[in-house]
């Protein structure tokens, strides 16, 4: 296999730019692997959704008679405003924010250390008055795309729009604006942008599905290559060597698409293939999915479904990886919260200077742990052609309930619990995913707007609180 050709050629051919979720060069982008995929003779199934789609127009920074570039955050609306800058720093709090009068303002903000959640800077900027925020990124030469929301919660419902303008700049301009701040000058921003909550998006599947299945997802912000042209070259690379041996799930949408500014924005393409499969009773007739997404760093990591396949990795792979419980940011947590297996393998914590950037670009990616990353997954395959379920460890999907039930031992229902779980055996992937779809679930741990952590996949979430009332 010739990934790194592969990859390198299809990100010349989808151009550095935006790949939208529900755009026409999205839905073109699918066809083009749909093609390749009937080139190599496999059957292909197309699903299509409706989803929400964003696309900037036109940008322009100016700071007295000189451009500064700059993008346009995903969700902002048009609008033009000339105000003096005010520089806020990395302010994130609502106490932090007290302090300031932003009204009639355009906020400069340096991007909070966890880049994803700089919605809340904005949120917060907005409260205190800002007709406009300009985001300084802390790395330099370079524009960075984050989805803003205003929401004080992540919810799989309707949200609301942002209300104000809103950009991003190189660290080297935003230090021109900070300057100005300091001085007290004017800046004149204006952003002209389209937004279509009727879009459409969808997925293209192929080979059989009975798997291994390896899937990647189309859509990407500005250049995009680690995330993820990368994942895509991989699976047509996989899908030329397995062809009807394996499955390959391509999937729109992932950045973007949950319709009616959704604070849940993210994985709307594989949700929403995953529920219509649910819907049908097709989902259990799909074999273990491995999903690639932001790989091109040096540490590679395996994100998987639950504890029986986190259990059948190690015992596969060995201890030179790191292994967490599936992330809610990838496809495979879509089949995570239908209780079916599923693992992504991904550097992301590496590519987090260039994540959604316009330095994402084959230059920037460690080869040498590519190959790496996809011989683990063949690895991975070549254990489930063979073995099927049995690779998996069902028995600590018992063990776990038991570890967490035994820490309140001495409490009456506790005790008969750990009673009742010993009587119980799974013997089949029918009952381990009944276990895993009812006993799995997101827990964030803190108070939203306040603690600045992902969310964290808990298996058995029921049991989460005994935690708390131990400590």
């Amino acid at each position: 296999m010739k990934i790194r050709e592969i990859a390198e050629k299809l990100f010349l051919e989808l151009g550095q730019q935006d790949i939208i979720a529900g755009s026409r060069e999205e839905r073109e982008s699918l066809e083009k692997i749909r093609g390749i995929f009937e080139e190599l003779q496999l059957p292909v199934e197309t699903y299509g959704f409706q989803c929400s789609s964003w696309r900037e127009k036109h940008v322009s920074l100016h700071l007295h008679d000189h451009e500064l570039k700059a993008v346009a955050m995903p969700n902002s609306p048009s609008g033009s405003v000339e105000a003096k800058a005010v520089y806020v720093g990395e302010r994130i709090l609502r106490e932090e924010f007290r302090v300031l009068d932003l009204s009639g303002k355009i906020a400069v903000v340096k991007m909070h250390r966890k880049i994803d959640e700089i919605s809340w800077q904005y949120l917060r900027a907005v409260e205190r008055g800002a007709e406009a925020v300009i985001f300084v990124d802390p790395y330099s030469d370079r524009r960075r795309r984050i989805v803003i929301v205003p929401s004080v919660d992540y919810t799989f419902s309707v949200g609301n729009p942002p209300p104000v303008p809103v950009a991003s700049v190189s660290l080297e301009d935003g230090l021109k604006l900070v300057q100005a701040a300091n001085r007290g000058e004017k800046i004149s921003l204006e952003i002209k942008t389209d937004a279509d909550n009727s879009a459409t998006t969808g997925i293209v599947a192929a080979g059989n599905l009975e798997g291994p299945i390896f899937t990647a997802h189309i859509d990407k912000w500005l250049s995009g290559f680690t995330d993820n042209v990368l994942g895509l070259g991989i699976v047509l690379a996989l899908a030329e060597k397995y062809r009807e041996n394996a499955g390959f799930i391509v999937f729109g949408s992932e950045e973007y698409g949950a319709p009616g500014y959704s604070p849940w924005y993210w994985i709307w393409g594989s949700r929403s293939f995953v529920s219509r499969l649910d819907e049908r009773d097709r989902l259990s007739e799909l074999g273990l999915i491995i999903n690639f997404d932001t790989l091109g760093g040096q540490n590679i990591s395996l994100s998987a479904s639950g504890v029986d396949l986190l259990s059948g990795l190690r015992k596969i792979l060995g201890d030179s990886y790191r292994y967490t419980s599936d992330q809610v940011i990838f496809d495979s947590f879509s089949f995570t919260m239908h209780g079916h297996p599923a693992l992504t393998i991904h550097t992301f914590e590496d590519t987090l200077p260039i994540y959604h950037t316009d330095k994402d670009v084959p230059g920037n990616v460690d080869w040498q742990k590519i190959e790496e990353a996809v011989q683990l997954a063949e690895i991975i395959a070549t254990n489930y052609m063979k073995n099927k379920w049995k690779m998996l460890d069902y028995t600590v999907l018992i063990d776990k309930v038991k570890e967490k039930a035994m820490k309140l031992k001495d409490i009456k229902e506790a005790s008969e619990l750990i009673d009742f779980l010993e009587k119980i055996k799974i013997e089949n992937e029918k009952q381990a995913h009944y276990i895993r779809r009812e006993l799995t679930r997101p827990i964030f741990a803190g108070t939203y707007g306040e603690v600045f952590e992902d969310p964290v996949v808990s298996y058995p979430y029921l049991l989460e609180a005994i935690e708390d009332l131990l400590s």
